[in-house]
């Protein structure tokens, strides 16, 4: 028979128990696995969405909700073994409560089922657009605060057709997951609107030297080209498309990733004149903005494009969400549910997901121009508002 001290002292312990062990759950870090294309050709859109990230953390003191924030950072080189892997290690040994990502869609692609899984909430940023992964593939542990591939080429297609007035279209695009989606959906719509695609041409990623894909166009009547390429192949193509001589010849236009920010100054005057959609520009006028740019310019000394911008309103969405559930993450139905209500104003205006945990964003048109030697580009036009992961006004 256990005594009446004894009994008292167990209470205690008990009592004593119960008051710590969420003050130490409180204290314990938040481990965010934050994986990207950091190394070879993707990499000079993979670092800015990280870069963003990290930055909004690096503003709120990398604490909320009186836990630490623990960033640990992973580079898939756009390697879908080599992403499969840093997610398992990030998930396996490192423990993280969160997952954010991702550069390639392959990638994306090759993670999902493991995350899906695990149960690890996977927040994409960055540029992974694969459409099914918000859709077909959708699940309650896959958000996403970049874009779809429909998203940002569906509603450029009626836009294109009836606004720019090129009617016969050649499409030029990388030959793997991204390039097929994103040509799709622009031609999808294109066509709707009662134009017409009159080449179509797939080409490598990482291809070097696109003249012999560019020579196709001569057999063609189009009086357009759209190109869907991204980093440093965006760099070499506008290059080539102007020293061959075909900007003088067909007006260039494009997915957003062709002309993004990092991509311009690179380009030079190969890219003046070149039109594509875009959903974020730094010139965006709204006072979320221009504290970001501000910070983003201090912090690493160049403006933010559409990738870093996705990495800081990624980071926005992670700590409102810790905040609605004062901190456990652990509690993963909660956690979900908390990001999915999340809307706050953010650089890139309000801030809210679709019903399949996409964001929701308004489409510009954006053009690259030169000013005093420097080479940007300016809004001119809105293609849509407030467009929903399948292209449609939400």
């Amino acid at each position: 028979m256990v005594g009446r001290h004894a009994t008292a002292a167990l209470f205690g312990a008990v009592l004593a128990l119960s008051v710590t062990a969420p003050s130490a759950m409180a204290q314990a870090p938040i481990k965010i696995g934050s994986m990207h294309s950091l190394s070879g050709p993707l990499a000079i859109v993979g670092a800015p969405a990280h870069e963003g990230f990290a930055l909004y953390f690096s503003q709120i003191g990398n604490k909320v909700a009186g836990r630490p924030i623990v960033i640990d950072t992973q580079d898939d080189a756009a390697n879908p073994s080599q992403g499969l892997e840093r997610v398992r290690r990030l998930v396996e040994r490192e423990r993280v409560n969160i997952l954010v990502g991702i550069t390639s869609s392959a990638v994306a692609y090759a993670v999902r089922n493991y995350v899906v899984k695990h149960e690890v909430p996977l927040i994409l940023m960055g540029s992974a657009g694969a459409n099914g992964l918000t859709d077909e593939q959708g699940s309650p542990y896959v958000f996403r605060t970049s874009f779809s591939n429909r998203q940002i080429n569906g509603p450029f297609g009626p836009y294109v057709c009836n606004r720019l007035g090129y009617k016969k279209i050649a499409i030029m695009a990388t030959d793997f997951v991204t390039g097929h989606e994103q040509a799709a959906a622009f031609e999808s719509q294109l066509t709707k609107a009662g134009c017409e695609v009159v080449k179509k041409i797939m080409v490598p990623l990482g291809t070097t030297d696109f003249a012999p894909f560019l020579s196709q166009l001569a057999s063609t009547d189009a009086n357009a080209v759209w190109a869907m390429f991204f980093a440093a192949d965006a760099i070499a193509f506008v290059k080539q498309y102007e020293s061959l001589g075909f900007k003088g010849k067909l007006p260039l236009v494009g997915s957003p990733g062709l002309i993004d920010l990092p991509l311009i100054s690179p380009m030079g005057k190969s890219g003046v004149g070149v039109e594509s959609p875009v959903f974020y520009l730094p010139s965006l006028d709204n006072p979320e903005n221009k504290a970001f740019v501000d910070a983003y310019r201090k912090a690493y000394g160049r403006e933010p494009g559409q990738t870093a911008v996705s990495g800081y309103v990624a980071a926005q969405v992670v700590a409102a969400a810790i905040e609605a559930v004062r901190g456990d993450v652990e509690n993963k139905p909660a956690f979900l549910a908390a990001l999915k209500a999340v809307k706050l104003k953010t650089p890139m205006g309000q801030f809210e997901f679709d019903a399949k945990q996409n964001i929701v964003f308004d489409l510009y048109l954006g053009k690259v121009v030169e000013k005093g030697g420097n080479y940007e580009q300016v809004i001119t036009d809105t293609v849509m508002r407030r467009v929903n992961q399948f292209g449609l006004a939400n």
